[in-house]
């Protein structure tokens, strides 16, 4: 079968078995649901391998999709391997208390063309097409927004942002400056994919790094374009008990990775590949993807897929009962996680 009905699938499939645990106030559930669906609908494909090169997290030291592990053909030698980034929920928190801010969501690339990215804060701009050759980060965010509204002609950008205390103070600028400004809670990929639909114009902020692989992919498969870079953890959170404890790691991470505070990392140093491909379906969703649905015995799942700058929005309908009697992989899936 095609790679990208696969990986296409098996994000809309992992959407569906964390559907049990919307608003359950159990972030862990959500996670395992989907984790579980990737393994499942993964583990018997023939023809390809994936190599995970951003996945769970080192901190969270997770027992499956963790950095390394191989899914997909493992029995012959000769199968292409690729890179991919994988976040099976991101927003596990706007899931398990059922709002907007969470979705599906893996990218892949050949291999040896992803850079692994640390447990980490990164600094990120994703613009759209428009405004591709607007932005400069290493001059600051002020300079890039200056540049598009003058680019446009016109001051009344959107832009997406985290509501975080450590963007209180960009925000306040971004209203003066007359950009329309829409706070979120999580999801700045999934921001970014509202930002390729056309919802708006930039997304900025601070957040995870290892998320901004998937947003790097988005970038480069859609034609858009995304500059970023590491943040120190103290700069996030000055007085926490344990900023002294992440500084250490942060250092050894670094050295590691062989990456630095001051690089203004493009989306292809983060992923050295034209061809790269993404893919995430809605879980809670917001914005230009909807929420997974279930009425009748039929799962409706919006998904979303980018590759060569080809931007593609799906409406799925998986008929529970027609499923089961084809495809008992995902039966075993729908029969345990049944709302």
């Amino acid at each position: 079968m095609n790679r990208d009905i696969i990986l296409l699938r098996t994000v809309e499939v992992a959407a569906i078995a964390s559907y049990k645990y919307i608003g359950k106030k159990n972030k862990n559930l959500v996670d395992q649901a989907a984790v579980e669906a990737f393994q499942v609908m993964l583990k018997n494909e023939k023809g390809f391998k994936l190599k995970v090169v951003n996945g769970e997290g080192e901190l969270d030291e997770a027992p499956m999709l963790f950095v390394g592990q191989i899914l997909g053909d493992l029995e012959d030698p000769s199968v292409l391997t690729y890179d991919v980034s994988v976040d099976p929920v991101e927003g596990t928190h706007p899931a398990a208390y059922n709002y907007a801010g969470s979705i599906s969501t893996i990218a892949f690339s050949r291999e040896n063309t992803m850079l692994q990215l640390p447990e980490m804060y990164m600094e990120k701009l994703f613009v759209s097409t428009e405004f591709k050759e607007c932005i400069n980060l290493s001059k600051g965010i002020v300079f890039s927004i200056e540049a598009m509204q003058f680019h446009a002609k016109r001051k009344d950008l959107k832009c997406i942002i985290l509501d975080k205390p450590r963007h209180q103070e960009i925000i306040r600028k971004m209203n003066d400056m007359g950009i329309i400004v829409r706070l979120i809670q999580d999801g700045d990929v999934l921001a970014a994919i509202d930002v390729v639909n056309g919802e708006a114009d930039f997304v900025y902020g601070i957040g995870g790094a290892p998320e901004g692989s998937l947003m790097a992919a988005l970038s480069i498969s859609s034609d858009c374009k995304m500059q970023s870079r590491l943040v120190r953890y103290e700069e996030v959170w000055p007085n926490e008990l344990e900023t002294i404890e992440r500084q250490n790691k942060e250092r050894a991470w670094l050295e590691k990775y062989n990456l630095d505070f001051d690089s203004i990392l493009h989306d292809l140093d983060l992923i050295d590949d034209h061809k790269v491909r993404f893919f995430a379906a809605g879980l809670t969703a917001g914005g230009s993807l909807k929420p997974v649905d279930y009425k009748n015995g039929k799962f409706y799942v919006n998904a979303f897929m980018s590759s060569h700058g080809i931007v593609r929005n799906f409406n799925s309908v998986y008929d529970v009962k027609k499923v089961n009697s084809l495809k008992p992989e995902i039966k075993f899936l729908f029969d345990k996680y049944k709302r």
